[in-house]
């Protein structure tokens, strides 16, 4: 049994990875890309579906009991496909 805490902490580190690589993204397109409409806009349009994405799960994640367990395997020992 894996609580589902430890999804939310392993969700939360991922969500630093990306936060980290999207500056480091958005330095590069706004630095090196062509001075432009069309590279603020790609620019601004990525940051918005980011911004709205992270959004959107964490008001998902809102409504999730994270002191519940489950069970990944749960099953297989009774199954005719598992025989050791």
């Amino acid at each position: 049994m894996i609580l589902l805490q430890y999804f939310l902490m392993a969700w939360l580190a991922f969500l630093l990875i990306f936060m980290v690589m999207s500056l480091l993204t958005v330095m590069q397109m706004v630095r090196f890309g062509i001075s432009g409409m069309g590279t603020y806009a790609s620019t601004f349009l990525f940051l918005i579906l980011s911004i709205g994405t992270i959004l959107a799960c964490s008001t998902y994640f809102l409504t999730v009991d994270w002191s519940m367990s489950v069970d990944l395997f749960g099953g297989l020992q009774d199954s005719i496909y598992f025989n050791p």
